[in-house]
């Protein structure tokens, strides 16, 4: 019988087929991700509630405390710039379109002046892009 180090480093060893194999998983999918996951909205939501209220979520993460989320985020660090990464592509198309909506907004805003004119033309601003919500993603 191995011991707990052995298998812990068997695990650990693992990691690289684990990743092979996770994203050969993803990639041959054929079924409608999106429409079976948004079918279970309201089972995700009972099973959330549930846990609120009965208290196992509370209960969770009281377990794991404030040193043990930070430990375990900090140990995730190498994580964050592996996202940024992977995410690169669509912050530039994001960004490329939200300049594109400032160059069409800004000149239409009022014009700069006291604090009160100001905050007019900050809100004109923040109404301009809030009508454009969900436009300006990568999509």
């Amino acid at each position: 019988m191995k011991t707990a180090q052995q298998a812990a480093a068997n695990w650990a060893a693992s990691a690289g087929r684990a990743q092979t194999q996770w994203q050969t998983g993803v990639e041959s999918y054929n079924g409608d991700w999106a429409g079976a996951t948004t079918s279970q909205q309201s089972v995700m939501l009972q099973n959330v509630t549930q846990a609120v209220q009965s208290g196992k979520w509370a209960r969770g993460v009281q377990a794991v405390g404030t040193q043990g989320w930070k430990s375990r985020t900090v140990s995730k660090a190498a994580n964050f710039g592996v996202g940024f990464q992977a995410g690169a592509s669509n912050q530039a198309a994001s960004a490329a379109k939200i300049m594109q909506a400032l160059q069409s907004i800004v000149p239409s805003l009022p014009p700069r002046g006291t604090f009160e004119q100001n905050k007019i033309r900050s809100t004109s601003l923040m109404d301009q892009l809030h009508a454009l919500n969900g436009s300006l993603g990568a999509k």
